[in-house]
């Protein structure tokens, strides 16, 4: 287990892989190739238990063939909790193999959490909890995302945490189209979304690296690149994590709006557009379905050569 901040953590990892790529772990039954189950899993005629097996296989399989082809460009995975959750232990024990068995790598635990008193005490020992090997969360990762929304008590239970080597990234702007119906108006003549990211850049500062940025760290969809100019005058020394580009529409040209002046503040969230490429973004049709890990490490790879065009190499 390392010691350093994470946010030193992630950026020598971009320093190393050249990159600033994190790959989203989604594992769907309905867009997986059909040599992985797809749909069929759930029509086999089989009982509760075989189902929950055969989907275990399914998704490990899966997510195991995407980390095998892009290790080396990715410099972390972010796992959307929803896609393990639903399917109850039988997900949850695959994601747990694969926090354990692939531990030296980075990842993102993506579940938005956001609450108050014991109750956010008991998200942030659920993913950060470690004593050592005998003592610690199943689900144990290196940062999550949360909802600052509740306030700076819905937060303060994680801080500890923070101070030592994991990272959090507190939602701002989000990608999606109706964002704007909250994050979007004003208090004082200030968006929603910039009074988050001024009070996240005050409640990080005591978390600052040497590379001169917090492991506490926001969100904000590539969608939104002046909203992400605004946040970034903001708070400078956050790190930012950036969902939408690709499938969502973000585009890798704006990724300027998002890094800091050394080009190193902000990670880019790829899911759909690499690890289903075979079937979604310009690399569709391309490959069998069988081999969705090629198209999978051909995406990574033109969305690593991208950001680099835009913004130099970390």
């Amino acid at each position: 287990m390392t010691t350093a901040n994470f946010a030193d953590q992630l950026i020598d990892e971009m320093k190393r892989k050249k990159s600033r790529l994190i790959v989203g772990l989604d594992p769907s039954q309905e867009h997986a190739p059909a040599s992985l189950g797809g749909e069929v899993v759930a029509t086999l005629g089989l009982g509760t238990r075989e189902i929950g097996v055969a989907r275990q296989w399914a998704m490990r399989e899966f997510c195991e063939r995407i980390i095998a082809a892009t290790e080396d460009i990715a410099v972390g995975y972010k796992v959307q909790l929803a896609y393990f959750e639903r399917y109850g232990s039988a997900g949850m024990h695959v994601l747990e193999r694969l926090l354990l068995e692939h531990e030296p790598k980075l990842f993102i635990l993506d579940g938005k959490r956001g609450d108050i008193g014991a109750t956010s005490k008991a998200y942030a020992d659920a993913y950060f909890y470690d004593k050592g090997t005998d003592d610690q969360s199943p689900l144990l990762c290196d940062a999550v995302t949360l909802n600052g929304y509740l306030g700076k008590d819905a937060l303060e239970p994680f801080f500890p945490f923070l101070a030592q080597n994991k990272g959090a990234f507190v939602l701002a702007k989000t990608s999606n189209p109706s964002s704007g119906d909250l994050q979007d108006q004003e208090i004082d003549g200030e968006p929603v979304y910039a009074r988050m990211a001024r009070l996240v850049n005050e409640w990080g500062a005591d978390f600052v690296g040497d590379h001169g940025y917090s492991s506490l760290g926001l969100v904000v969809g590539a969608t939104y690149p002046e909203a992400a100019r605004r946040v970034r005058q903001l708070a400078p020394k956050s790190l930012i994590l950036v969902p939408g580009i690709g499938v969502q529409g973000g585009r890798p040209q704006d990724a300027d709006a998002f890094a800091g002046e050394d080009g190193c503040g902000a990670v880019f969230n790829f899911s759909r557009s690499i690890i289903y490429a075979y079937k979604y973004g310009p690399f569709a049709d391309e490959h069998d379905e069988d081999k969705f890990e090629t198209a999978a490490r051909v995406a990574a790879e033109h969305y690593r050569v991208s950001l680099n065009e835009a913004l130099g190499e970390p």
